[in-house]
């Protein structure tokens, strides 16, 4: 498993590739507020220091209220700096966990095949999106919401395309080149081209370019139930160094 501070490394990268709206401090807890925008990360409180457990109870209806004057239902991100003793007082409270996420990570200096398909990334947020509904399929994300946030992402974005992006987009993914960072946002294939080899094809285009760009260490995060998915990442060697959850208060 990581090490403290390269969770924190690689929590920071993610604010930075997903940024939100507004952000505040409480402390060491970061808010992260995006009315309009319906997932939980860039809408999610982020406790950053495991020994930071003052007053938790407190703190938590303070960001109760700030996020329902928001019109924003209240989610705790528990990764390995989450206080241990906040957890165990969601849980008691009747708190419900879910969507555990892997982040795993790849060394891009020897690991990525040395031949395959080279894609020049798009520039153009409208051409992307609307790449990525004929692929994914109308999400539960408004289209302003979406273009908000990646008009805001301030690291290097290269936004690929396998196929023809306007007639026939055949798989889509997002890779943020930040530092030596390269990160895998989003990677999807059209449900009628997949077993095909695409997702691998396109991953592979994605990290040879933020290699090329000076990026050294590729990573992301994925859901863990996401067989498929997990699957695809073990062909290029990414391995696990810290899982992560959500806490929303149950009904």
């Amino acid at each position: 498993m990581a090490s403290l501070p390269a969770v924190r490394r690689f929590e920071a990268a993610g604010f930075r590739a997903w940024p939100a709206s507004t952000v505040t401090y409480e402390g060491s807890w970061l808010r992260r507020l995006s009315p309009g925008h319906p997932t939980r990360r860039p809408n999610c409180v982020v406790p950053l220091d495991p020994g930071d457990i003052r007053d938790l109870e407190g703190r938590v209806r303070l960001a109760e209220a700030a996020f329902g004057d928001a019109g924003v239902p209240l989610v705790i991100k528990e990764t390995p700096l989450c206080p241990r003793p906040l957890v165990e007082w969601l849980a008691a409270e009747g708190w419900v966990s879910e969507s555990e996420c892997s982040v795993q990570t790849l060394t891009l200096d020897e690991a990525l095949p040395p031949a395959g398909i080279d894609l020049i990334p798009t520039h153009d947020i409208s051409v992307f999106l609307d790449a990525c509904t004929k692929v994914e399929g109308n999400g539960r994300t408004p289209r302003d919401a979406m273009e908000r946030l990646f008009a805001s992402i301030q690291p290097e974005t290269g936004m690929f395309i396998l196929g023809d992006a306007h007639a026939h987009p055949k798989a889509v993914t997002l890779c943020v080149r930040d530092g030596d960072l390269a990160g895998l946002q989003q990677v999807a294939v059209s449900q009628a081209e997949r077993r095909q080899g695409l997702g691998f094809e396109i991953t592979a285009a994605a990290l040879r370019w933020a290699r090329m760009r000076g990026a050294h260490t590729a990573w992301l995060q994925v859901e863990a139930q996401n067989a498929p998915a997990m699957a695809l990442y073990r062909k290029f060697g990414f391995t696990e160094i810290y899982r992560y959850r959500y806490w929303r208060k149950g009904t």
